[in-house]
């Protein structure tokens, strides 16, 4: 919930997928704010260490959008920008944070790149 909070908080423009209904304890699906491609989200976290899944579980790997949110209301664009994070049993507050972060410079990045190819 802690990671939730300051992630929501902390970076305009995320939603959390069923913020309001009961959601399972180790599972996060995030919907990050816009840029060019989810995949660039994905790979700026690979870069910073962070390795994450895209929809839901039962699309995840797959090029369309997942059925399953699109059947929550999102549009296919929204769909797309859908990451989800997970954890273990061994998963602690420190793990959390540095996923927050992570986000947090990827966010920065991905900002000043698409800044620059708009200024071009």
């Amino acid at each position: 919930d802690d990671f939730i909070q300051r992630l929501t908080a902390e970076l305009p423009g995320v939603e959390i997928v069923g913020a309001s209904e009961r959601r399972l304890w180790n599972t996060v699906a995030a919907l990050l704010p816009e840029v060019d491609c989810r995949q660039r989200w994905v790979v700026k976290l690979d870069k910073l260490g962070v390795v994450v899944s895209t929809g839901s579980a039962c699309s995840s790997g797959k090029e369309e959008p997942s059925p399953i949110l699109l059947a929550m209301g999102y549009a296919p664009e929204q769909a797309g920008r859908v990451l989800r994070f997970s954890s273990g049993w061994e998963t602690d507050e420190k793990d959390w944070e540095t996923l927050r972060v992570a986000i947090q410079q990827a966010a920065g990045q991905l900002k000043n790149k698409n800044a620059k190819f708009k200024n071009d």
